[in-house]
């Protein structure tokens, strides 16, 4: 063992307890499978922090075999099986020598550590030697990882972003501030955990220039909730991943920071601060680019403020952002934009703001068809395209206190579910008759007590009523299992042709070809006919089933999302009834007269009016941001508050559906601000005005004074 070599003290311990194996063993060399062995399962340590914690935790080569996606418990087997068959000595030998093989590990393992201008040898750079012994590469294959490469790549990912410049800074501590208050949104996209972003590439491609500068490179995304922020930077990840980016973006990664998880627990002066140091200090010190990405970045402003003092999140970060030293995207709204972030202007020049609009009805329409198949995966239902359709449209017409898209994803997400609980429910006619059957099996092991001959009678009637109803309810059963089993076998493949999809993709990531290729060529067109086969199977039973003359009934489960699901939610969110939204208004404003007639009689001329400014205001002749206006004046008892409910019944189908307001309780002139709200300056500015208020939480109500 050369002398001039520097380890770090996890690395020194490792070749330690890779020779005290080899004396257990009573082998005469040591050889690279001890070395393995002693890193794959090291020895608990004694030492009082592990006494302290003595919670296992998983060696860095379990991670590594793990994240070149291999079995570390058949690494673990054969690394044990070419243990026991090395020969021992008896007696045991006094000294054990180092071998050939195991030289040439260090050897390469102080080329590694030369490479990558590390001040000491660490145990990754002793694993990536490793995988590069013939004994150690043929143990990996029955570990299901073929090339050394895989373990190399893999050690970069996990450990490889921070030089090693001391002895107690060894690798498998790298980073620790980092895996703790970040997530690595590259890694995500890598494994497929973050579902397509469909469109916002002009936006993406704002966010590149900027980081892409010499100065100020740090973007700020700013809209409405809901339009698409960190869908945008989710977008960047998987350009990031697909090499989609320019080449100085490559390479990097992307950290999502949790200032929630940085917060909490921080108990006693100067916690934050050093947590936030140290996040920043790995990010500085890191061998490869780090993007951080701060979600609702309006919260570093005061986070961590003791009181005293203005030093925050915000002002740690500063020096770093006007250095270049720090690539950092954040994400707010408007309203916190301008009341957080605006009011300290030394903080806001750093950043270049990219405003993310709310994408129109069409756009929301293709962004629904790319997490279509997300979402049917999820919930196991098929999603028809006119359920999207409608779904845009009604969220943008509808649900207007929301943005688009996430209104039109949350009505798909929860009508998918709707149905795939209403399918994991057991049918209401089973149900029904199962009820039916508990009741006379309670009701004959009662009267079998009896003697009389009433109840002997009614005894003989009920066992003939249960032997109906269980005839009944066989069949019905039976169809029951069989259609739910179409159903689940059907999601089960969906599930497995996703996760397919995935492995294709890492594997031309990762460079192996060969592996990519089977998948994309063999397993996935496999596994997309068996599909197909499947749902063509489940079509021909269903349409078997509408044919039989027995009175068995058409499919019992209902695993498609149309538009009357979307309908059902958007009159629960809204309280719009179901037929308002399924019928059309034309046939309803041609017989406009008549509908308010019969309520209202004997007022044509007012009834003629309400009726004309109607149909011009929903035909799009007159000016949309302007709604119809009526005064309707006159004695008292003529029909004015009538014409009212009725034009309320009339659009709304609820005679109710109006705000009321009675203008005798406001003829003084400060009575104004109680309907309007109070302007700022005044008590009760924030808590909004009596119909201001009203309308906004009924946006399909009118009001009537």
């Amino acid at each position: 063992m050369n002398s001039r070599m520097e380890f770090t003290e996890r690395g020194k311990k490792s070749l330690e307890d890779a020779m005290t194996l080899a004396e257990q063993y009573a082998h005469s060399q040591l050889l690279p499978t001890h070395l393995a062995v002693s890193l794959l399962d090291p020895p608990p340590d004694q030492s009082k922090d592990q006494q302290n914690n003595p919670t296992p935790t998983s060696s860095l080569f379990r991670q590594v075999v793990e994240r070149a996606h291999g079995d570390p418990q058949l690494f673990d087997r054969a690394l044990k099986k070419t243990l026991v068959r090395l020969p021992s000595q008896d007696p045991p030998p006094e000294n054990v020598s180092v071998s050939q093989s195991f030289s040439t590990v260090l050897r390469k393992a102080n080329e590694l550590q030369k490479t990558q201008k590390d001040t000491y040898i660490a145990v990754d750079h002793l694993i990536s030697a490793l995988s590069e012994d013939p004994t150690i590469a043929n143990a990996l294959k029955e570990a299901n990882v073929p090339k050394p490469k895989l373990i190399q790549d893999a050690v970069v990912a996990i450990r490889g972003t921070k030089r090693v410049d001391s002895r107690t800074a060894d690798t498998e501590e790298d980073n620790e501030n980092l895996a703790k208050f970040t997530i690595d949104m590259t890694a995500m996209a890598r494994e497929g955990k973050i579902d397509p972003v469909i469109g916002r590439e002009e936006e993406i491609r704002r966010v590149i220039r900027i980081l892409s500068r010499r100065t100020k490179n740090n973007p700020v995304l700013i809209g409405e909730p809901g339009v698409g922020k960190t869908t945008v930077v989710e977008g960047l990840a998987q350009r990031i991943v697909n090499a989609d980016v320019p080449d100085n973006l490559a390479a990097c990664k992307l950290m999502s920071l949790d200032v929630g998880a940085l917060v909490a627990g921080s108990k006693y002066r100067g916690e934050f601060e050093e947590r936030m140091k140290g996040v920043l200090k790995e990010i500085s010190e890191s061998k490869e680019m780090i993007v951080l990405f701060v979600d609702e970045i309006h919260l570093l402003m005061g986070a961590g403020a003791t009181g005293e003092g203005g030093m925050d999140a915000a002002n740690l970060l500063k020096p770093m952002l006007a250095r270049g030293q720090l690539h950092c995207i954040g994400a707010t709204t408007l309203a916190e934009y301008r009341k957080y972030i605006e009011k300290d202007a030394a903080f806001e020049r750093r950043f270049q703001q990219v405003l993310v609009k709310e994408p129109s009805i069409p756009e929301t329409i293709s962004i629904l068809r790319g997490l279509k198949e997300k979402y049917e995966v999820h919930h196991g239902v098929s999603i028809a395209d006119s359920a999207i359709v409608s779904a845009a449209n009604l969220a943008g017409r509808y649900l207007t206190s929301r943005r688009l898209p996430d209104s039109a994803v949350d009505l798909i997400d929860e009508a998918a579910a709707a149905v795939r609980v209403a399918r994991e429910s057991q049918p209401e006619v089973i149900d029904s008759l199962e009820r039916r059957l508990r009741q006379l099996r309670i009701e004959i092991h009662a009267l079998s007590r009896e003697k009389d001959d009433a109840s002997k009678a009614r005894l003989e009637v009920a066992k003939q009523d249960a032997e109906n109803v269980e005839e009944e309810l066989r069949p019905l059963r039976e169809k029951y299992e069989s259609e739910r089993k179409r159903g689940k076998d059907i999601q089960e493949a969906k599930v497995k042709l996703d996760q397919l999809k995935v492995k294709a993709d890492d594997a031309a990531r990762m460079g192996d070809h060969a592996r990519a290729a089977d998948l994309t060529y063999y397993a996935i067109p496999e596994q997309e006919q068996n599909i197909k086969r499947l749902e063509k199977e489940k079509a021909a039973a269903d349409a078997a089933l509408s044919q039989n003359p027995d009175n068995i009934g058409n499919s019992m489960i209902t695993d498609i999302v149309g538009p009357d699901q979307i309908n059902e939610i958007v009159s629960r969110w809204s309280g719009i009834p179901v037929t308002r939204l399924k019928t059309t208004e034309k046939e309803k404003l041609i017989h406009m007269e008549r509908a308010l007639g019969n309520t209202v009689v004997g007022q044509k001329e007012a009834v003629q009016a309400v009726s004309n400014a109607i149909r011009l205001q929903r035909s799009g002749l007159s000016n949309p941001n302007q709604p119809p206006s009526f005064l309707f004046s006159g004695p008292s008892g003529t029909g004015k508050t009538l014409l009212t409910k009725a034009l309320a019944e009339f659009l709304f189908d609820d005679p109710k559906a109006m705000i009321r307001f009675d203008m005798s309780e406001y003829q003084e002139r400060h009575s104004l601000s109680r309907m309007i709200g109070a302007p700022p300056g005044y008590v009760g500015h924030d808590a909004g005005g009596q119909l201001t208020e009203a309308l906004r939480r009924k946006p399909f109500f009118y009001p009537s004074l």
